[in-house]
């Protein structure tokens, strides 16, 4: 259960119990990045079960142990993590552009901690800093967190789009805000719907981070292997067949550039394990594309 209070004013029995720190974030209209920042900073070490402060009030926000999203201040040192300010130009790096939003900032600091817990992994295990940029990759940047929160488009905006997706979550983690004829219209209302988006933002940040650990990196080694084997199969080195179907597409990119693999790859053959039919699939010229 997180305990989740507006200030000011804090009274005595919103107090944290003593060794509780607390975090804070604004009230009023959230979104997903301070939603989820909030969720995953409780996970770590130093801010684990923190009490959540929602505030805007200057004095309140210099007292808690960790501010993000509200303050105008970025400083790890001080565990301020604002992204709003003027000159602000961080990203989480490794290649990366996007500007990083206030969850963007807690991932860069907190996310190897994370995914080292989740996936019970000593921190400086070699598969934490590939599942840290697989994660931030597919969930922090690509489900638009940290672009959708810095208004920054997919795409060029000079003709509309053919269709709009209000399915992400960012767009789901908005209906939790209280709606403007609601006739509830309290702190504790606004509160209960934020907690709300905690708890959605944070079970798929965690699915996210499992299904990476469990599934697709186990994959890697199966795509390289049969990336080496290639032209035991053909000559050509244009097709791959796989030892059994696995989530191969990210790989392949990655590990055709890895391996400095010159030849174009066309086709991956696969045995579907349920049905034992055999499966073909074109390789698209990159990712997310279909040509």
């Amino acid at each position: 259960m997180v305990t989740t209070v507006v200030s000011p004013p804090l009274e005595s029995s919103q107090l944290p119990a003593p060794g509780i720190k607390r975090v804070g974030t604004h009230n009023g209209t959230f979104h997903c990045d301070e939603a989820l920042g909030c969720f995953m900073i409780r996970l770590t070490s130093k801010f684990h079960d923190a009490q959540v402060v929602r505030t805007r009030d200057p004095q309140v926000l210099e007292s808690l142990d960790a501010v993000f999203d509200v303050g105008g201040v970025y400083d790890p040192s001080r565990d301020r993590y604002d992204h709003h300010q003027k000159g602000f130009e961080e990203v989480i790096g490794f290649g990366f552009t996007t500007k990083l939003s206030s969850a963007g900032l807690i991932y860069k600091h907190f996310g190897k901690e994370i995914i080292a817990k989740e996936a019970q992994l000593d921190k400086e295990h070699p598969d934490v800093q590939r599942l840290y940029l697989a994660v931030y990759k597919n969930f922090i940047e690509l489900s638009t967190m940290d672009a959708h929160d810095n208004g920054i488009n997919r795409y060029d905006t000079d003709q509309n789009p053919k269709y709009v997706i209000n399915t992400q979550l960012p767009s789901r983690v908005s209906r939790f805000n209280l709606d403007w004829n609601d006739s509830d219209q309290s702190p504790q209302k606004e509160n209960q719907g934020f907690e709300r988006a905690m708890k959605l933002a944070g079970s798929e940040f965690l699915e996210s981070i499992h299904y990476h650990a469990k599934s697709w990196l186990p994959a890697r080694s199966i795509v390289k292997d049969a990336l080496l084997k290639r032209k035991g199969v053909d000559p050509s080195g244009e097709i791959v067949i796989l030892a059994r179907t696995c989530p191969w597409k990210s790989h392949l990119y990655e590990l055709e550039e890895e391996l400095k693999i010159d030849s174009t790859l066309k086709y991956v053959l696969f045995q579907d394990q349920r049905s034992k039919d055999w499966d073909v699939q074109a390789v698209a010229i990159a990712p997310s594309v279909f040509k």
